[in-house]
């Protein structure tokens, strides 16, 4: 009978799913999967389920969302709603990148990809930077990102 990593000379028949570890039920950590051990366990619950690679997927979406969609957003008519469109845009593409995620990480990288993007085209500067209308393309990429069903 295998023992316990953490216990020696405690039986164990249950192993983690990750490390395959075997632990007893006193080093046993309850997850979505199953029951994991005590460090795998830990490691989930600290990083929050968001991966680095899908913050730089989220990241990298964005921008090119940004990128591409700051042009366009001069051309509609009214310049508050090309601002909110550009916002949502960005932050759907951020959301998609990072694999769905409606995380506050997600909304804030959608935020400043939004304000980058803005930026790096002059879309500001048809209002100029003092005024408080630049920063709806930023917060409504945050709230589209954060929003469950507003936009869906």
């Amino acid at each position: 009978m295998p023992e316990c990593a953490w216990h020696p000379g405690v039986e164990a028949n249950v192993s983690c799913p990750e490390c395959g570890r075997y632990m007893c039920p006193k080093d046993m950590v309850v997850s979505p999967v199953g029951y994991k051990c005590k460090e795998c366990g830990r490691a989930k619950i600290t990083k929050g389920g968001v991966k680095p690679r899908q913050l730089a997927l989220g990241a990298a979406y964005g921008l090119v969302a940004a990128v591409v969609a700051a042009p366009l957003a001069r051309f509609v008519p009214f310049f508050f709603l090309g601002l909110l469109l550009y916002g949502g845009v960005v932050g759907e593409a951020t959301r998609r990148g990072g694999g769905g995620h409606r995380t506050w990480h997600f909304a804030a990288i959608a935020a400043v990809c939004a304000l980058a993007g803005a930026l790096s085209v002059g879309l500001y500067l048809q209002v100029g930077l003092l005024s408080l209308l630049p920063l709806v393309g930023p917060v409504a990429a945050a709230v589209y990102v954060t929003s469950a069903s507003w936009f869906a």
